[in-house]
């Protein structure tokens, strides 16, 4: 049956799949029965004809058949998957740019990033949304270091829009997510009069004096003509002044990218602290899309402005989101973690390190430290991907692999110095001859 398929190279997947799955139930029949239950190998508990009906491809991914217990190893249902081949920002620019005409003035906020970059399937998802619905609204939750910013960036650049970015902390408000008051330091009040020279004022005060405020007066001193020339001069100036604005309004980030076709990424709004403060921004998330200025103008989100809300969620200071806020999202992607092999493959790309053996052997450290954070409920520090690859240039600098660890890894994934001190010794020391 399955070595018959074996024999045949796998040529027909459909009918190896049918013997794994045959394989699969009759193995598992033989371990939980009697002797005098227990079903030969080569046959199923299920009827030929029953096999499609019972064991439907939905049902499998659903996990309907998971086992409730796993004994020893791991369970795994046998599919034929499909893995898509990431694609570089270079061959998604040429499926996806120059569908936006971009204003002169904001092309430099267009990221250049390398375009030998391999694209996650986050960012690519997000794409093709963008190219066949009329969704623009996203969210990535995940770890630091999974590459939420980056993925944004990436889609800006592959699109050719302009990259804006806001960045929320605990006291973000309301009006700060659409627009800041500031003093008004360069006053733009200047006088429209004509001021006599010194040398005037030398041969005649009386004409100087009469060129300010329209009164001769004969036999004036230049003493004096030069005082009531200093005192018309204040009023006149004071009176301009009183007329310009203490406060100027500055449009944040937000309203800038609502203007104009761009990616906007709103960087950490679960840290604000008070939940409800986002849904100022619902109605720019609504269908209409349009919201008031404190200074009564209306600001429309541009129906290719592209929103990314990139957050953590476990970390200290984060709270839940509104409800309300998360409906209008038109995806929710949780970043995974980068594999070993993939932060290997980064860490060579961005740095330049070429030792792929002792690159190994850093990544599994960091990933073995970052489990052992979750398992012993560390929440005081960190250890992802950037920890990575600080630790590889702060290796490169130095060429103390013990060193650099401290510096770069072990002090930040805890701020306890035992809980750093045994990391050292389980993690570290035990394989440093790979130095």
């Amino acid at each position: 049956m399955l070595e018959e398929q074996e024999k045949k190279e796998w040529e027909d997947m459909e009918a190896a799949l049918r013997a794994a799955f045959i394989c699969c139930d009759a193995m598992y029949c033989e371990v939980i029965a009697n002797p005098q239950q227990a079903i030969p190998l080569e046959k199923s508990q299920f009827r030929a004809e029953e096999l499609e009906d019972v064991l439907p491809e939905y049902k499998i991914a659903a996990g309907v058949y998971a086992p409730n217990d796993e004994i020893y190893g791991k369970f795994h249902v046998l599919l034929p998957v499909n893995e898509k081949t990431k694609r570089t920002l270079f061959e998604l620019k040429q499926i996806y740019s120059g569908r936006w005409d971009v204003n002169e003035r904001t092309k430099e906020r267009i990221p250049s990033l390398p375009e030998d970059y391999l694209v996650s399937k986050e960012a690519e998802e997000i794409l093709q949304m963008v190219d066949k619905t009329p969704a623009r609204l996203f969210m990535m939750t995940g770890d630091a270091g999974t590459g939420k910013t980056t993925d944004a960036r990436m889609i800006a650049q592959i699109l050719g829009l302009p990259y804006y970015v806001f960045t929320c902390g605990p006291g973000t408000d309301e009006l700060e997510l659409l627009a800041t008051t500031v003093p008004n330091m360069g006053g733009t009040a200047h006088l429209e009069m004509e001021l006599p020279s010194l040398e005037d004022i030398e041969m005649d005060p009386a004409s100087a004096l009469a060129t300010v405020n329209g009164i001769y007066e004969e036999g004036i001193s230049r003493e004096k003509a030069f005082r009531e020339i200093l005192k018309a001069v204040y009023e006149k100036g004071y009176e301009k002044s009183k007329n310009e604005k203490d406060f100027l309004l500055k449009e944040s980030e937000i309203v800038k990218a609502c203007r104009e076709p761009s990616v906007l990424e709103i960087q950490e709004p679960a840290m604000i602290e008070k939940p409800g403060t986002l849904t100022r921004l619902n109605s720019l998330f609504d269908d209409g899309a349009v919201t008031d200025l404190v200074n009564g103008e209306q600001i429309r989100r541009n129906p290719d402005t592209i929103v990314i809300m990139t957050t953590n969620l476990d970390y200290v200071g984060c709270q839940n989101f509104n409800q309300s806020v998360l409906s209008r999202m038109n995806l929710i992607q949780p970043k995974e973690a980068l594999t070993e092999e993939e932060m290997v493959k980064r860490a060579m790309k961005r740095t330049g390190f070429k030792n792929k053996e002792l690159l190994s052997f850093m990544a599994a450290t960091v990933c073995k430290i970052h489990e052992y954070l979750i398992e012993q409920d560390i929440t005081d520090g960190v250890c992802g991907y950037r920890e990575l690859e600080n630790w590889v240039l702060s290796y490169m600098v130095s060429n103390d692999l013990r060193r650099s660890a401290w510096t770069a890894l072990l002090s930040k994934a805890s701020m306890d110095r035992e809980e750093q001190g045994t990391m050292e010794r389980v993690f570290l020391l035990p394989h440093c001859d790979v130095d």
